[in-house]
């Protein structure tokens, strides 16, 4: 009595490959943006019916002798589009970017080869495009290596 053995191939139809190779091509595009910072309000400044209400407080306060949270303990609002006040956290956030590089020169470099550079636009040296990884789902008879 001899064995055999069976052997049996599952290949992806082409509809489905050619969507697979541009999902994961579109995958290998974004993961080169990087982070991309909000510069918009983060916290929405108080309105003047706010402001008048806080300041009727404390002189009702005052008046009966009590403590009073006198002066401005927030700096001064951001006006940004369309008349929108707020507070945003960007200037802090760029401040700690910047002081990265400044400090840590080499990593920070590292970090941002991995990413498009924003203000040119040329591909780091170790986003997805520029690195040796071919897909393997080229041709019917080499599906699935």
């Amino acid at each position: 009595m001899s064995g055999g053995t069976s052997q049996e191939k599952t290949t992806l139809p082409k509809f489905y490959e050619t969507g697979l190779q541009q999902g994961v091509g579109m995958g290998r595009d974004i993961s080169a943006m990087g982070y991309t910072p909000y510069y918009g309000p983060d916290v929405a400044a108080m309105s003047p019916m706010e402001t008048a209400g806080i300041q009727g407080t404390q002189q009702a306060a005052s008046a009966f002798g009590m403590p009073t949270g006198e002066g401005q303990y927030m700096p001064e609002p951001t006006t940004f589009a369309g008349g929108v006040q707020g507070y945003s956290s960007q200037p802090i956030f760029q401040d700690s970017v910047d002081r990265f590089a400044a400090d840590r020169p080499a990593q920070s470099a590292y970090y941002d080869s991995f990413f498009v550079d924003p203000y040119t636009g040329q591909m780091g040296s170790r986003t997805a495009q520029n690195q040796p990884v071919a897909l393997e789902m080229t041709a019917a008879q080499k599906r699935g290596k």
